[in-house]
């Protein structure tokens, strides 16, 4: 960061930069109003314009600054990687600060006890990497966007992906959490709480206050870090991947490899979204491509012609089919076979026919992307709409929202809008379904993700929203509407999913009971959960 004028003739506003000159260090206050900007705008939208954004060294610092800017009347947001898409770190009002916590980069290895303790702005990419080369790995190990995306956010968003249909969302992975509170006071939770001896080895030590800051989209507190359980890296994976000829089929055999308990991830593409991930990296098109031509013999039972897909090469890709990725870690070569047996058996079930995995392969060989880099940037914006659903919810809510997207296809193309869909198996309970809309839109590419600054020239130019833009936004209320009608739950709720308003009277009593004691003058995120 590099420290410019600030953005205020208030004598006591510029007394508040000047304090955090000297907390901090100039180089970690930026006033410049290209990165405010950028700062203030998320995957999705823009919200107010930040007053500054700064970035601490050490939860001690974390807690001074959050301390010493709501004193003054400051709203505080954290931020870890940027990646949220529901306005998760968006201010609400200009009188807000960023804690940009990206520098707090200790990583604490104990195997002896086979706990990590992570600072909140540590990646999913290099804490896999630091893990892995001492033969560990925590149990979930990150999300899609783990090259930047930090435990802290992972934390407050309610993550999931590597590892989950194994072993469930990032908060299963957690022990304990280091918080810096709005009044300056830095709490941890569990047996990390301890005043003798204390150790981050066990959670549930007592209520579990731990759980209040998870999932919480930072709007309890600053999360400076965290203690995540190890597991032995698994010596043995095995791959699977196999082609469907409905949405429908293709989430069955999702949801029974889940209850078996059997998978590390599941994942089910629709023939939409096969595509996308095709036209995103060539290395991966290439490998799908031949996916039609390398089907195995057997497993083909439910497809009407199997032989099309066999000799055509790219009818993968085509808008034909389901694929269903599945991916399996286990401790012995005998145990992988063993559980690859039983899901290439539950997949031909369900008509799935067996494709060679170069799918899950690629996920796995490299699981973590930079999707910064200029040469990896999508050429089109996307917006997620993600709904978690019980098993027995799910093949209801997946028709319905195919059926709008069905529907709204002719509206969508009008635009320039197109949308697909993803599922995902989150241990043996859940399963996200993520619709997916796509689009052109000229602000994209007005944010520099790589240099972290907004191009003002650029953005005056396009005052309004594109037609695109408002339709993407328009599919996801629908589809969040479906969402609520089968009772799903939802990650990255941010300040897009009413999450306060849909809870029984007295657990949102209860909720704003603890915001009020942690956070009394309201002005750590405020909006995030629908709390102000």
């Amino acid at each position: 960061m590099a420290s410019r004028k600030t953005p205020s003739t208030n004598t006591r506003d510029n007394d508040v930069i000047a304090a955090l000159h000297a907390l901090l260090g100039p180089a970690y206050v930026e006033c410049a109003l290209e990165s405010r900007v950028f700062y203030s705008t998320d995957m999705s939208r823009r919200g107010e314009v930040a007053f500054a954004v700064i970035a601490p060294g050490t939860p001690e610092q974390v807690a001074r600054a959050a301390a010493l800017c709501t004193d003054e009347g400051f709203a505080v947001i954290p931020r870890g990687g940027g990646f949220s898409y529901t306005g998760g770190y968006l201010p609400i009002t200009e009188r807000s600060i960023i804690i940009d916590m990206r520098r707090l980069q200790s990583i604490e290895i104990d195997p002896d006890n086979m706990i990590v303790t992570v600072g909140a702005g540590v990646t999913w990419h290099d804490l896999y990497q630091a893990l892995k080369g001492q033969g560990l790995r925590t149990p979930y190990f990150g999300p899609m966007s783990g090259y930047g995306a930090t435990i802290g956010g992972a934390l407050s968003q309610g993550s999931f992906f590597l590892g989950s249909t194994q072993y469930g969302p990032v908060a299963d992975s957690v022990l304990a959490v280091e918080v810096a509170l709005a009044d300056g006071s830095l709490i941890r939770t569990g047996s990390w709480a301890g005043t003798t001896h204390p150790s981050a080895f066990y959670r549930s030590y007592g209520p579990d206050l731990t759980g209040m800051f998870l999932g919480d989209t930072g709007a309890f507190g600053l999360k400076t870090r965290a203690a995540l359980k190890l597991i032995a890296f698994p010596q043995h994976q095995r791959f699977a991947s196999a082609a469907f000829e409905t949405g429908a089929s293709g989430l069955a055999a999702l949801s029974e490899i889940a209850r078996a308990g059997i998978a590390a991830e599941c994942y089910l593409w629709d023939p939409y979204f096969v595509k996308q991930m095709a036209d995103a990296s060539q290395g991966l098109a290439d490998d799908l491509k031949f996916l039609g031509g390398v089907v195995k013999t057997g497993g083909w039972r439910g497809l009407v012609n199997g032989a099309r897909l066999a000799t055509g090469g790219k009818a993968a890709l085509s808008g034909q089919y389901h694929v269903l990725n599945v991916t399996i870690d286990d401790f012995s070569s005998a145990g992988a076979e063993a559980r690859l047996a039983a899901i290439t058996a539950i997949a031909a079930r369900h008509g799935g026919a067996a494709l060679t995995p170069a799918a899950p392969m690629a996920m796995r060989g490299t699981p973590f992307t930079d999707f910064n880099a200029p040469a990896r940037r999508a050429p089109r914006r996307n917006l997620p709409t993600n709904g978690l659903i019980s098993h027995g919810e799910a093949p209801a809510t997946l028709a319905e929202l195919r059926a709008l997207i069905d529907r709204e296809k002719p509206a969508l193309a009008a635009v320039g809008a197109e949308a697909g869909m993803i599922c995902f198996a989150v241990g043996g309970q859940a399963v996200c379904i993520e619709p997916i809309t796509y689009w052109d839109d000229p602000e994209h590419f007005l944010h520099d993700r790589t240099r972290q600054v907004s191009d003002l020239k650029g953005l005056g130019a396009h005052a309004d929203r594109p037609a695109a833009t408002k339709a993407a936004l328009a599919m996801r209320a629908q589809f969040a509407a479906i969402f609520a009608a089968h009772g799903a739950a939802h990650v990255q709720i941010g300040k897009s999913y009413p999450w306060l308003a849909t809870r029984m009277p007295g657990v949102a009593g209860l909720v704003r009971n603890f915001k009020a004691a942690v956070d009394p003058r309201g002005l750590v995120n405020p909006g995030s959960l629908g709390l102000m």
